[in-house]
């Protein structure tokens, strides 16, 4: 080694199990489900399915409290009138939502309950007593947009009348409508409204279950992000899952803008690709197996047993051929792993196979709902269960010999009803050198969540996690602009998983520590009962005294007790003749007071036409002085102000001179200010022409609509770069070119002291490799390569249905050279379809609009139940087409295509430097950890001989930074 950093445990190198890319957290985070999530004042407030009414509170999404009583439910006194169809869900609390506005908390649940609150925790108002909230519809939400508009967004079912005019359905499956409210406390007064999405039968998302629900909708970036969960519900069927559509406006969806694919699914497709199957389970297909409903005599679980006399049939083995709904009546979504009728007390199975090589590590696949009996070569292991769907076991491989095995299985039915659900299926996974991950199956009900540090996002959601329905997290990413979720975060998974990030520096004022506050102009202020205010009545300001940044996230909530009184922030303070304040009232207006060199300017707008102290309605007169929110974003010399959730800078940030670094603060009028829970994290958020502060070395870079791009393909060596130099950070790029280069590099520096201490990491499209180089005190570190090449989950752009065409849009022009398919297999009643392996398939690759035929060669044979592996000359394309020859009366489709990607036009880079470790990844791939002794850095972008474009860049330094960097020094005297 020419220096003393090194690359640790990549994916290409060795595992990463035990460094510090190991999973720190795991789902379920929480016991309940069909949630609803609401972040105010530095906590989260979770309710739904399974709480009765109760909250859940927590600071960082993982940890959660124990639930308050907060909703109750017996005031309502329309229930018995049969005028309300829905009248019967009101008491069951659940499809839940949670939305602060204009100094109240509203929840929803089952589209018919309302109810109230100052406080997040409740206790809670009902509001709808002498008549529901809503008549029909479940699965609601109330959204906000930065501009104070509000929305009412549900799911409307195929048997409800029309929302706005009430007319008897005509439609054939449920719908996402959307609608401009007037006021959250009723619904009644709504006039606009409008379909937005639709189940659509044969979309990639839509192929089980006519079922379309849990609508979320989500603004990031300029762009609305409507979710919704599809298919049937049920973890016996197994295919629920959340997709997307994405549009410019908030009631301006139609199914054209779906994604082709879920942005979350169950993980167990995944784990075809990750582990080697030994035995296959038969969701995909059935196995072959000896059985027997009688008890056999004889030694019948030993290798050498005669089962010629019994059945020949194929597992999975089950009473029910359909899933059950709410335990009453049965849908027309499958149980695609039942291929055999057991509907007798016992089951006896014998499975034979043969193994080359005992693997490291063996793992059990099983559904069973039966007191179950396994015999392994002999070695009995009890297996009682009442579960719905998979779960894994680690088995000894010890039990296991090379050449011929057994399983063999006695299983007793614990029930004999019409819906009993006994069942058994199972296979046998090498999952090399560690543990299997836990099965997550059928996550729905999404939630779009603003991570604790106010940069990151979160999905909240409900799913089957290892047979368990309970609440789950994961972070969710946008390459530029288009969404991207991690998939469960569950025991054994793998890849680089952080907790939600905290922000830098918390004030909570519980403590009446002034350590971290400089007083200004001789002003005195107390804590008092977990609140910071000022002690005169003449108010006062401070700062919060901790290191100046260039860019930052401010957070300060506050709350005004008389009519006089303001309260404000700092957004900015260089010195005592440099700095912005920004202040408001309840005069309805906001003053901004720019200080350049000692000269000041004024100016005052007005608030929101549709904001409020308090929400004017006479149920919620008697609040007291509501708390709100006012937060700041500093990126450069642009500052950008939001009160709540309205942004009072929509029309256009504030721009100033002050694009260097600076101190934040607190300002008030007078002693009837209360401050408290407040937040600062450094960083940015930024894309299209809001991309500010960057400073270039090398290069020509423009700003645009489209992003950063560097504009001059002759420039060897393009750089430019950004921010404070900091220890511990994350940040993260998309980067893209039209056309897929055939030479070049593009890509970032995680990590610039100068140069002679840094490293880049580039995607070098004449190798297509991933280069990782860099020098640390002058000493080049060793340059390390990571080809490209991955396996990549697309699905088919829908067109019509049924079809033998199916179109796969590539996210960047890319160089494709196979396809692994895992075929559809059996009937889907909800399709109109029964699906047979393709009598023939040929794949086209589009190229400068002609589509071009591949030599497509398979691997093996076509079966059901694992990946058929198609190899081709590698082809540069923008879409692959697949055209399928039926057997009569059949279909063919592909359940999952895994695309053998050997490089894209376009990459995600991602970055975390925390501890003595530089963690890099590319897509959703873990490289490895990067370590040395280099000091604080910043963050760059770099090009060489090719143009490029950049794209929504995050940056947000860690917690762990504040800590080395408190110093509290004067702040005055600097």
């Amino acid at each position: 080694m020419q220096g003393s950093s090194q690359i640790i445990n990549g994916p290409y190198l060795q595992s990463i199990t035990d460094n510090e890319a190991a999973v720190v957290w795991t789902n379920p985070i929480l016991p309940m489900r069909d949630g609803a999530v609401e972040r105010f004042m530095g906590k989260y407030y979770a309710t739904g399915e399974a709480t009765g009414g109760n909250i859940y509170s927590s600071k960082d999404l993982i940890n959660w409290s124990k639930p308050v009583l907060g909703v109750t439910m017996h005031e309502a006194t329309w229930l018995n009138d049969p005028k309300w169809a829905q009248s019967y869900t009101y008491n069951d609390f659940q499809a839940a939502d949670l939305i602060y506005r204009n100094g109240v908390f509203h929840t929803y649940w089952n589209g018919v309950g309302h109810a109230y609150s100052p406080f997040p925790l409740g206790p809670y108002k009902e509001g709808s007593i002498t008549e529901p909230f809503d008549d029909y519809g479940i699965d609601v939400q109330a959204f906000q947009d930065e501009d104070g508009e509000i929305y009412w967004v549900k799911k409307r079912n195929e048997g409800d009348p029309h929302p706005l005019t009430n007319e008897k359905s005509t439609i054939d499956g449920p719908e996402l409508w959307i609608f401009r409210m007037v006021s959250p406390f009723t619904r009644w007064d709504i006039t606009e409204g409008s379909v937005q999405l639709t189940n659509q039968r044969g979309h990639p998302t839509s192929v089980n279950h006519h079922n379309f629900e849990g609508p979320e909708l989500a603004k990031y970036r300029g762009r609305y992000y409507l979710f919704y969960a599809s298919n049937r519900m049920g973890p016996r069927s197994g295919m629920y899952q959340i997709g997307v559509a994405e549009s410019d406006k908030p009631m301006n969806f139609d199914n054209s803008k779906k994604y082709p694919h879920p942005v979350l699914g169950r993980n167990t497709e995944q784990h075809l690709q990750e582990y080697k199957v030994i035995l296959h389970s038969a969701e995909h297909g059935g196995w072959n197996a000896k059985y027997l409903i009688l008890s056999p005599s004889g030694d019948w679980t030993g290798k050498s047993y005669d089962d010629n006399a019994w059945t020949t049939g194929q597992g999975g083995f089950g009473r029910q051929e359909y899933d059950l709904f709410a335990g009453t009546r049965f849908t027309n979504a499958k149980i695609r792993s039942r291929k055999t009728v057991w509907n007798s007390e016992k089951i006896f199975i014998r499975r034979r196979f043969s193994l080359k090589e005992i693997p490291q590590k063996i793992a059990l696949k099983y559904w069973i709902f039966a007191d179950a009996a396994f015999y392994i070569n002999g070695n009995k292991i009890n297996l009682n269960a009442r579960n719905n769907t998979y779960g894994f076991l680690q088995l000894d491989p010890g039990l296991f010999v090379i050449g011929e095995n057994i399983i063999a299985i006695e299983a007793t039915s614990p029930c004999n009803n019409a819906s009993c659900q006994q069942f058994i299926d199972f296979g046998l996974y090498d999952t090399g050198n560690r543990d299997a991950e836990d099965i997550v199956v059928g996550p729905a009900q999404p939630n779009f969540v603003v991570g604790p540090n106010g940069f990151e996002r979160w999905m909240m959601y409900k799913a089957y996690f290892d047979n368990r329905q309970e609440q789950g997290i994961d972070r969710i990413h946008f390459y530029n602009k288009e969404v991207v979720v991690e998939s469960s975060t569950v025991k054994n998974s793998t890849g680089f998983r952080r907790s939600p990030s905290l922000p830098e520096l918390f004030l909570d004022f519980d403590k009446p520590d002034f350590t971290p506050l400089q007083l200004l102009h001789n002003s005195k202020w107390k804590i008092s009962e977990g609140v910071l205010s000022p002690l005169e009545k003449k108010g006062g300001e401070l700062l919060i005294r901790a290191k100046d940044d260039t860019h930052y996230r401010f957070e300060m909530p506050f709350r005004l007790k008389s009519d006089a009184a303001r309260a404000g922030v700092y957004a900015f303070y260089q010195d005592r003749k440099n700095w912005l304040k920004i202040d408001i009232g309840k005069d309805n207006t906001w003053q901004t007071t720019t200080c350049i060199e000692g000269v000041s300017e004024i100016k005052t707008m007005k608030l929101p036409d549709k904001f409020a102290f308090l929400e004017n309605n006479s149920l919620v007169a008697h609040y007291e002085h509501p708390w709100h929110v006012f937060t700041i974003y500093k990126n450069a010399n642009r500052f950008r102000v939001e009160l709540d959730q309205f942004n009072l800078t929509l029309h256009g940030d504030i721009v100033t001179p002050f694009s260097g670094r600076g101190h934040v603060g607190l300002l008030a009028s007078s002693d009837e200010v209360d401050f408290d829970a407040v937040q600062y994290t450094a960083g940015w958020d930024e894309y299209d022409e809001y991309i500010s502060g960057w400073q270039k070395k090398t290069g020509e870079w423009l700003v645009s609509g489209e992003g950063l791009t560097q504009l001059d393909p002759s420039v060897e060596n393009a750089t430019i770069f950004k921010g404070d130099p900091a220890w511990n950070y994350e940040f993260s790029t998309y980067f893209r070119n039209d056309r897929l280069p055939d030479k070049g590099e593009a890509g970032y520096y995680p990590l610039y002291v100068d140069e002679d201490n840094f490293v880049k990491a580039s995607v070098d499209y004449a190798t297509k490799a991933i280069v990782v180089e860099g020098k640390e005190e002058g000493r080049p570190i060793d340059k390390q390569f990571f080809p490209l090449q991955k396996k990549v989950l697309r699905h088919y752009t829908f067109s019509a249905h049924p079809s033998s065409v199916f179109q796969y849009d590539l996210r960047n022009e890319s160089i494709i050279s196979g396809i692994d398919i895992l075929w559809f297999e059996g009937d889907y009643p909800y399709l109109e379809q029964t699906f047979d392996l393709p009598r023939t398939v040929r794949f086209f690759a589009l190229q400068e609009g002609v589509w071009k035929l591949l030599d497509a060669e398979l691997e093996g044979e076509l079966k059901f139940s694992c990946l058929n592996k198609y190899s081709f000359p590698p082809v540069k394309t923008t879409a692959i087409k697949m055209v399928v020859e039926n057997h009569s009366g059949k279909f063919s489709r592909a359940f999952s295509a895994w695309f053998t990607e050997d490089v894209t036009a376009g990459y995600f880079l991602r970055c975390r430097r925390e501890h003595s470790a530089l963690h890099l990844l590319v897509n959703d791939t873990y490289l490895g950890a990067l370590n040395g002794n280099w000091s604080k850095s910043k963050v760059g972008l770099f090009t060489g001989n090719q143009q490029a474009v950049f794209n929504g860049m995050l940056f947000y330094e860690l917690p762990e930074t504040r800590e080395k960097e408190l110093q509290y020094e004067d702040l005055l005297n600097k």
